[in-house]
């Protein structure tokens, strides 16, 4: 359990920006992917 944290905090230090980055980009594919998903559906 203490060596995940361990790695977790080096790991954070080091990569931060960029995997904040990463995530908020992640986050808006999801979020556009849903978009297209509900405004091109056909109601039934």
């Amino acid at each position: 359990m203490f060596f995940g944290v361990f790695v977790g905090h080096k790991f954070g230090k080091l990569f931060q920006n960029k995997i904040e980055i990463l995530g908020g980009l992640i986050l808006i594919i999801i979020g556009s992917k849903i978009l297209v998903e509900h405004l091109t559906s056909v109601p039934t």
